[in-house]
């Protein structure tokens, strides 16, 4: 029989997991203002050290947000905050994209459909302006996949349902990588623009089951163009390396 030692938590951790528990609880808001560092240690018993880095590990987290000569104060806590440090440590490759391409199947068609019965006369506005200046990019990748996203955004926030929201926006944020990968593939934003005039049809007839169907095409296209690239580099290396 064998025991695991027992792992003393330093003090930072314990400050850290104090002020978590404080946001979880509502003890700590959105958008409020932590107490000085002094006074934060004074309060908690601790020395300034302590709680400096705890308030470092969580601003990394995106729960803390530091404003230079102003203080410490708590971040939105909004999804898409909250999943940028997670966006930076997962790695872009073939495996992960098709697995965000699964997922987003599974999950934007549903809340293109929400939306359909929930969409806003200026949400709908705001996607025909979108598409009309995504008409005027289509020779600049980085500024078309701007209102992309930006398109997809407003059929997520108007969808109505936060459980919905929470998980779409989450492929959102991680799907901003992505489009930087699909939007230099040769015809996918002449494609995508065409897509997207589809979705906004189906949105503007209030149809849920056309707008899933519309935005399920959309996703499958480009994900079976970012296939296609991937085939070809493919071959082209295998025929580079047979020459070599």
């Amino acid at each position: 029989m064998s025991f695991d030692p027992i792992v003393q938590v330093s003090v930072s951790e314990q400050v850290a997991q104090r002020l978590l528990t404080m946001i979880r609880t509502g003890l700590l808001k959105p958008g409020q203002q932590l107490p000085p560092e002094r006074e934060l240690a004074s309060m908690l018993g601790v020395g300034r050290p302590a709680v400096r880095e705890a308030i470092r590990g969580l601003a990394l987290l995106g729960l803390l947000r530091i404003r230079q000569g102003e203080g410490t104060f708590v971040g939105s806590l909004q999804t898409r905050e909250l999943l940028e440090p997670l966006e930076m440590v997962i790695e872009l490759n073939a495996g992960t994209l098709e697995a965000l391409f699964d997922a987003r199947l599974v999950i934007e068609p549903g809340v293109a459909a929400q939306a359909a019965t929930h969409m806003s006369e200026a949400d709908l506005a705001r996607l025909h302006a979108l598409v009309d200046d995504e008409q005027a990019l289509l020779g600049n990748p980085e500024r078309f996949s701007a209102l992309d996203m930006a398109f997809h955004e407003t059929i997520i926030d108007a969808c109505g349902n936060p459980f919905l929201q929470s998980i779409a926006n989450s492929l959102y944020l991680l799907g901003k990588k992505s489009r930087g990968v699909t939007s230099r593939i040769d015809g996918v934003l002449r494609r995508s623009l065409e897509d997207h005039r589809g979705i906004v049809a189906a949105l503007e007839a209030r149809d849920p089951a056309r707008a899933a169907q519309a935005m399920r095409q959309h996703l499958s296209r480009v994900r079976d163009a970012y296939a296609a690239s991937q085939a070809a580099g493919a071959e082209v290396e295998a025929d580079g390396n047979a020459v070599a």
